[in-house]
């Protein structure tokens, strides 16, 4: 599925009045999950040996109990590949379907301001964002990155676009097509 030609999807469902865009990741960080996966095999194969040595008891629950965080990014990275990012606008809000959970919805309410600079494109929000984790990779990035270009306090969502196969304009496209007017919608990505 990661090695398809096609690297984004865009689609418009003229039944449901909704532009959905996928981001798999770009080429350069697929290997990370797949690396990923690799490691955790190597893990349990190191686990089973530890088990049935000498010191197999402590040793093979320490292994086990460090290993537990291993399994959760090897997990969630790997779903990336299986089931690709998803971002969806409509007339209720912009919705983002993470790979490993529900979709959920943040309401043009909530939405203050989106804008693509160079590398990111970033959609300014009041918070909760949708009811999306605090730990996923868009609020994250938001919070990590929003500060360093001059975004303070607040929440949102940054795509980056050295990780996320994304198209800046195509996105502020699909945000332009269906956010109220009170929303600022600028383009800064050189041409």
């Amino acid at each position: 599925m990661f090695l398809s030609a096609e690297r984004h999807d865009r689609a418009v469902d003229a039944t449901t009045d909704r532009t959905t865009l996928q981001l798999r990741l770009r080429r350069r960080v697929e290997w990370v999950p797949v690396a990923a996966l690799v490691l955790l095999v190597v893990w349990g194969i190191a686990v089973a040996a530890i088990v049935e040595g000498p010191n197999g008891t402590a040793g093979g629950i320490a292994l086990s109990v460090v290993g537990v965080p291993l399994a959760l990014v090897a997990v969630s990275c790997a779903g990336h590949l299986v089931r690709p990012l998803g971002v969806s606008a409509d007339a209720h809000g912009l919705t983002v379907r993470l790979p490993l959970w529900p979709a959920r919805t943040v309401p043009w309410s909530a939405v203050r301001a989106a804008d693509a600079s160079s590398g990111y494109v970033f959609v300014d929000c009041d918070a909760p964002v949708g009811k999306l984790p605090r730990t996923c990779r868009l609020r994250a990035a938001y919070r990590r990155i929003g500060p360093e270009l001059g975004r303070l306090g607040g929440d949102g969502l940054c795509f980056e676009t050295q990780v996320f196969d994304v198209d800046p304009a195509e996105l502020l496209d699909a945000i332009r097509q269906y956010a109220p007017p009170g929303i600022t919608i600028t383009d800064e990505t050189p041409r």
